[in-house]
């Protein structure tokens, strides 16, 4: 049992030691490198963030926002610098831009035109049903059931709703 212990320590320690920790001065620093690996994603990983990608682009754009921090750039200029060389793929919430502005509007105007196409079918359908003449057998029971109501009316009388 200890052995099997000790070998899981070695394990837990080996996986925690491959893992890259950063040291900072301030505590404002360590929030902005979060919030950029947060933000951020990894170009090779398929809707990954760079905090929670293994990959090693990912672990060299975090080294690289790391030193970009420590050497006193702005956010901005740390966004700009990796748009630069990833383009907007790199960014979750990338601006509005022409390209952009297409992806964005694109699926709510496809809702649109969808919304009305079917719309359109269903009322065309409908007044199709409504404008399709009776075939010879329905006619025939139609005349049945106006005859059978003629006759009636006259033999008995129809009793008066009450109101």
């Amino acid at each position: 049992m200890h052995k099997l212990l000790i070998l899981l320590l070695i394990f837990f320690t080996s996986v925690c030691s491959a893992e890259a920790i950063y040291q900072f001065d301030n505590k404002v620093d360590e929030a902005r490198f979060k919030a950029f690996t947060e933000e951020l994603r990894c170009p090779t990983c398929q809707s990954q963030n760079l905090a929670g990608s293994d990959a090693m682009i990912a672990q060299d754009l975090r080294r690289d926002i790391y030193e970009q921090i420590q050497d006193g750039r702005s956010d901005k200029e740390i966004t700009d610098n990796m748009v630069a060389r990833y383009g907007d793929y790199i960014l979750y919430r990338p601006p509005l831009t022409g390209a952009t502005f297409a992806l964005w509007v694109t699926p709510f105007v496809l809702l649109i035109i969808a919304i009305i196409s079917i719309i359109l079918l269903v009322r065309r359908r409908r007044a199709e049903q409504l404008e399709q003449p009776l075939d010879p057998l329905e006619q025939a029971q139609l005349q049945r059931l106006i005859d059978s109501k003629a006759t009636n009316a006259g033999s008995s009388p129809q009793e008066q709703p009450n109101e």
